[in-house]
């Protein structure tokens, strides 16, 4: 009866509405809630009040259409039978709705859990959530760079304390996710010590007595957000380095700051030698331009009832570092990166995911403008034109029928089926490095790491994947050139270097390959990727040149590596690597000619090389000008 009764009571709500009136809306809705558990009609009948967008975007949805089980025929349709969902949900008979997703939560210890008008409730739906019934997707995600964006990034400083104490204390894989004796096909990476950890943290934020050896780590480890970022230099802060520098104390310079507004006058005034010294400043550009990306770390701080809406009583977790999509993020239960980042809640779109904007929201600008090279390119340019005739919702994906021409996600990660859709010609990964050889992110172009923990590779390996050092420890094997190619003036194809795959990048090659071959040639795709990465090994010189150069005006007092951010040829050799560097590589190989062009090698040799190179001639005649006036000055003084 209660049911019946909801359903009429949405019925009023949804007709009485000018917004939610449309009638396939309507009736998309009543299919769903005739589906729904008892529990998911009760989270509608209010929530079509308090969120209505939420639950029509969740009425449209496969969710809405499926039980549980029904994602073993996904499976067998993309070639991955024998993939298991959670016991629980292996025979439910509703679909998945508001509570079997926010209330059917995998880790029933979870510190963020709250009593929602007599339900256990989470507010933040994780990964280990997700793979209660879609086990495949969260397994290979939790192994990429996506998952660890947070770690490897923003989060970095922080975490690399709790490493170096890990490895000091034989504790690897025991404080950190156990990233070396895991197996990649296999196992869900989770960071298990985080989710003691928070749920110690909350105890300790709230005045509850914590166990000796945790608050030891919590006043030890603390979290990333306490000094507001600014107790570090890193390129992954660049405010650190001209808004921490060390030039202005140097030469005696002093600002008095205060915070300013339209009307009457601050208290706050301060003298400091730097922005990053005042009181007022705390990078919050951090929650905006790092964390929606690359993910923040999320901390349940404080249980609080407050009236929301017109509804009193309602207990809600307080949580920092939320808001945030971004793929890395690190919830409470030790999940590593979210599903949101690229499948939006709530109607958790397969077509979405699919989209090249939807990449494009990250992978975007300066330093990485994946978005533009693919719109410049000539699949970018035919996907234009044909858009409207893609089936971005079919899986298998049948190559020339649902889509002509690719999308990131066709050449990144789709199963690939052939056009009658009878045989899988590429097998579908959410675990990204699978059809990748390179990394063209950091000083040099070099193999993809084995490992998707670039902290632990760092202090427990020995593997720096910033600039190289000691990265044969971690790099994937594989490859060695074999032929430098024909001199310049001999009459001799094919030119360039000859490079021999082997082992795992001789794999990830072909995986792409098998992409590239649905609808080129073999010869095709041979010449393009011999074409692109010697690309890589043209940008490699120029950036060896230009690091080398760097350190010779460290050796010889030019400027100062204290703070290797601040200084003129120190942010012309970040513009190289972290700039223009990317958008040559990026450019060849995604087939965006200006960006390998123009915005690349042109901006990398003619802006930012040639700039270091006059910078330190003429700081060495100065130098040598200087050194002169003082002889003279010293004998003078005789």
């Amino acid at each position: 009866m209660r049911g019946k009764a909801v359903l009429a009571l949405l019925t009023l709500v949804v007709l009485a509405s000018p917004v939610l009136a449309d009638v396939s809306s309507m009736a998309k809705l009543q299919e769903a809630l005739a589906k729904a558990s008892p529990q998911t009609k009760t989270c509608v009948g209010c929530h079509m009040q308090a969120t209505p967008d939420i639950v029509m975007q969740w009425a449209a949805s496969e969710h809405a259409e499926n039980v549980p089980k029904n994602v073993l025929k996904l499976y067998e349709a993309i070639g991955s039978p024998g993939e298991q969902i959670a016991e629980k949900f292996q025979n439910y008979p509703y679909n998945v709705g508001c509570y079997e997703c926010h209330g059917m939560f995998k880790e029933q210890d979870r510190v963020d859990v709250v009593n929602h008008f007599g339900f256990k409730i989470v507010s933040i739906v994780t990964a280990k959530d997700c793979s209660q019934c879609h086990p495949k997707e969260a397994r290979e995600i939790s192994w990429t760079w996506h998952g660890f964006g947070a770690l490897n990034t923003n989060l970095s400083p922080w975490y690399s304390k709790i490493v170096k104490y890990a490895k000091e204390h034989g504790l690897i894989g025991k404080m950190t996710p156990p990233v070396y004796t895991a197996t990649r096909d296999k196992d869900m990476l989770t960071w298990e010590w985080w989710k003691e950890y928070v749920k110690y943290l909350y105890m300790y934020l709230n005045g509850e007595k914590v166990p000796e050896e945790w608050a030891k780590f919590i006043e030890m480890f603390g979290t990333p957000y306490d000094y507001d970022f600014k107790r570090i230099v890193s390129p992954l802060y660049p405010a650190s380095g001209g808004l921490n520098t060390t030039v202005t104390e140097r030469v005696g310079f002093e600002a008095e700051l205060s915070i300013q507004c339209a009307v009457g006058k601050s208290k706050y005034f301060q003298k400091v030698s730097n922005v990053m010294n005042y009181i007022g400043y705390k990078n919050a550009y951090v929650y905006h331009a790092c964390y929606e990306c690359h993910g923040s770390l999320v901390i349940p701080y404080k249980k609080e009832n407050v009236n929301v809406k017109g509804f009193a009583g309602v207990e809600r977790m307080r949580y920092w570092g939320w808001p945030s999509n971004g793929a890395g993020r690190i919830d409470p239960d030790g999940s590593l990166g979210t599903c949101t980042a690229c499948h939006p809640r709530h109607e958790f779109s397969v077509a979405q995911a699919r989209e090249p904007w939807t990449c494009g929201q990250c992978h975007i600008g300066y330093d990485h403008p994946h978005i533009e090279i693919y719109e410049e390119s000539k699949h970018g340019n035919i996907y234009e034109l044909h858009k409207e005739k893609f089936n971005m919702e079919r899986v298998p994906w049948r190559v020339g029928v649902d889509f002509d021409v690719p999308t990131c996600a066709t050449c990144h990660m789709s199963t690939i089926a052939s056009p009658d859709g009878s045989m899988i010609l590429v097998k579908g990964t959410h675990d990204l490095t699978k059809r990748l050889v390179w990394d063209q992110m950091h000083f040099f172009a070099q193999p993809k790491p084995k490992w998707p923990d670039n902290t632990q590779n760092k202090i427990v390996k020995g593997g720096n994947i910033l600039n190289g050092a000691g990265y044969e420890n971690v790099a994937m094997t594989g490859y060695k050139v074999v032929d430098l190619g024909p001199a310049p003036g001999e009459l001799k194809f094919p030119r360039l270097m000859t490079i021999e795959y082997t082992g795992e990048l001789k794999e990830h090659r072909e995986e792409m390959m098998k992409v590239c071959e649905l609808c080129h040639s073999s010869s095709w795709a041979e010449n393009f990727f011999r074409t692109a990465d010697q690309n890589l090994w043209d940008y490699n010189a120029v950036a060896q040149f230009a690091f080398q150069l760097l350190k010779k005006a460290w050796a010889q007092g030019i400027h100062d590596p204290k703070n290797k951010l601040d200084e003129f040829m120190e942010v012309m050799w970040y513009y190289i690597w972290h700039h223009q560097g990317r958008r040559w590589r990026n450019g060849a190989y995604m087939m965006g000619p200006d960006y390998a062009h123009w915005y690349g090698i042109v901006d990398t040799v003619m802006e930012a090389l040639n700039k270091m190179i006059s910078y330190y001639e003429n700081a060495l005649a100065i130098k040598s000008l200087q050194q002169q006036l003082n002889q003279v000055q010293q004998a003078l003084a005789k």
